[in-house]
C-alpha cells in the first residue's frame, strides 16, 4: 500500500478511484496529471502531503462510453460540462457537506485534443514541477513511479524544489508560484515572475475573490501572502483586484 501513489493510501479514495480504472474503455487512454500526479511524486521524494482538492485526467478514447461507465459506477455532474472538459464527482461519506471537496472524489476531465498526452504537458504545464502524468491503469501498481510520463526537467526540479516556468496560459499561475513558496520552493527568473504579473491581470473579476481566498487559505492568511509577494520584488497590492488595472 505504502508504495502506491499517496491519493490511493486513503481507502475510501482509493475504492472509487479504482472505479475510474474500471470505467476506461479497453481501446482508451487515461492519465492522471496536475497536482494528483505532481503531489504522489513530491510525496515520495519528501514524505509530505500536499493539499489535494480534485484529480485532473487526460483522456483520449470514447467519450460517451467513459462517462456512462463513470455514471454507473456512481458518479454524478458537477459544475464543468463542455465539448473538451467535464466535472464528475462521487461522495465519499453518506452526508457530504456540498461546498466541502474533501467529501468527494472530484474528476476534471480533459478529453483530448493532443495526440499524446506529453503534448498536453508541454503545451499546459504551468511549471516543470507539473509535468507529470500517471496512466490510471498503474495507479495501483507498484510500477507506476517507474512508468510515468515526465517533462524533460521536471524530477530534477521538484527534487531541487525549483520553480522553473514552462507555460503561462492560465492568469491564476503567478498565485500558483506563491503557494509553492510557501512550502520551500525557489522562485523563478525576475524576467518570468514580470510575465506572471502580467499575466495575473488577465483575471476576470468575478472569479478573482475566490483565488485570493484559496491563496491565502493555503499559505496561513494575507500577511504571509504579501510577505511572499514581496520576496518576489512585487510591490503592488495584487490581492486587490483594482490595483492589477495599474500593473
Amino acid at each position: 500500500m505504502n508504495n502506491l501513489p499517496i491519493f490511493m493510501q486513503d481507502s475510501k479514495t482509493a475504492e472509487i478511484l479504482k472505479d475510474v480504472k474500471a470505467s476506461i474503455p479497453k481501446t482508451a487512454k487515461a492519465y492522471m496529471i496536475g497536482g494528483a500526479s505532481r503531489n504522489s511524486f513530491y510525496y515520495k521524494i519528501f514524505k509530505e502531503e500536499l493539499p489535494q482538492r480534485d484529480y485532473d485526467i487526460w483522456y483520449s478514447g470514447n467519450r460517451e462510453q467513459f462517462i456512462k461507465n463513470l455514471r454507473a459506477h456512481g458518479f454524478v455532474y458537477g459544475k464543468m460540462k463542455r465539448k473538451t472538459h467535464i466535472t464528475l464527482k462521487k461522495k465519499k461519506v453518506s452526508k457530504p457537506d456540498k461546498d466541502n471537496f474533501s467529501d468527494y472524489v472530484i474528476l476534471d476531465i480533459n478529453f483530448a485534443t493532443d495526440r499524446h498526452v506529453l503534448d498536453n504537458l508541454k503545451k499546459h504545464a504551468n511549471f516543470t514541477i507539473n509535468g507529470f502524468a500517471i496512466s490510471i491503469k498503474d495507479i495501483d501498481s507498484k510500477n507506476w513511479y517507474k512508468n510515468a510520463i515526465k517533462l524533460t526537467g521536471s524530477l530534477k526540479d521538484l527534487k531541487n524544489k525549483q520553480l522553473r516556468v514552462n507555460s503561462i496560459e492560465h492568469p491564476a499561475n503567478l498565485f500558483a508560484c506563491i503557494r509553492f513558496m510557501s512550502k520551500g520552493f525557489k522562485a523563478p527568473p525576475k524576467e518570468k515572475i514580470k510575465e506572471l504579473l502580467i499575466g495575473l491581470s488577465k483575471f476576470e473579476k468575478w472569479r478573482y475573490p475566490r483565488n485570493v481566498q484559496k491563496l491565502f487559505d493555503y499559505v496561513g492568511g494575507e500577511k504571509e501572502a504579501k510577505r511572499l509577494a514581496r520576496k518576489l520584488g512585487i510591490k503592488p497590492n495584487i490581492f486587490v483586484y483594482e490595483k492589477l488595472k495599474k500593473l
